[in-house]
């Protein structure tokens, strides 16, 4: 289980889909700021800033966001790696990217992807009960520092719920529940010379977008039985 303590030092490789309405949300600002919390068995959060934030209209933007994730498993202590990457979205894709230092960009390593927090997945409007969202793979590979296997991540298929009155950690809100299951794989990882097993996790997820705030403001998922949250408890 303690090799799971490197899981904030992932990073999902390829391209996640962005839709329309991402530009818009109220972080997406210079100074612009949110926090997320996460508590249970799987316990995942940031604390991330925005800046230099540049917007071509619709859903051409790009941003410079920086903070730090969180992930801790079964109560253990949470590693903190650090975020500081160039986020652009671009015809209706979203890229996360790094400076290189020489005025260009570059593949993102050893760091935390945040799509696994639900934060920038859904349009902002025009959601309805019934509505599906395709399932997605992703490759996962541990920081440098470490070697390991790949991990591999499967999402089904999501599907919108009805709306509801939810209670947020900034207060109550009209949210949409997209529910799906999201499976890590089991794997082996070398840590200081130690071979450890990455126990495979099993959740069922719920995204709780909400349109008022153009963003999913609560995450509930259930791992082997026991569940964990990610709430929005800072949004400026």
């Amino acid at each position: 289980m303690k090799a799971w303590m490197a899981a904030p030092l992932l990073v999902i490789s390829g391209l996640g889909s962005a839709q329309a309405g991402l530009c818009d949300v109220p972080f997406m600002r210079d100074g612009g700021q949110v926090q997320l919390t996460g508590s249970g068995f799987l316990a995942m959060g940031a604390d991330l800033a925005f800046s230099d934030v540049k917007k071509q209209g619709g859903d051409q933007c790009q941003a410079r966001v920086q903070g730090k994730a969180s992930v801790a498993l079964a109560g253990l202590p949470a590693s903190k790696p650090n975020i500081d990457y160039v986020m652009t979205v671009r015809d209706g894709r979203t890229r996360f990217q790094r400076d290189d230092g020489r005025g260009g960009l570059e593949a993102v390593h050893g760091s935390f992807d945040l799509r696994l927090l639900g934060l920038f997945s859904y349009e902002h409007g025009g959601l309805q009960e019934g509505q599906t969202f395709p399932r997605q793979d992703f490759q996962i590979n541990l920081d440098k520092r470490a070697q390991s296997n790949v991990l591999r991540v499967h999402t089904g298929a999501k599907t919108v719920g009805a709306q509801q009155t939810v209670q947020t950690a900034l207060g109550n809100y009209e949210c949409w529940p997209i529910r799906y299951q999201r499976e890590i794989e089991p794997t082996q990882a070398s840590f200081s010379g130690i071979s450890l097993p990455i126990p495979g996790i099993n959740s069922q997820v719920t995204d709780w977008y909400c349109p008022e705030v153009q963003m999913v403001m609560k995450q509930e998922s259930i791992q082997n039985g026991v569940p964990s949250t990610v709430d929005v408890t800072h949004l400026k």
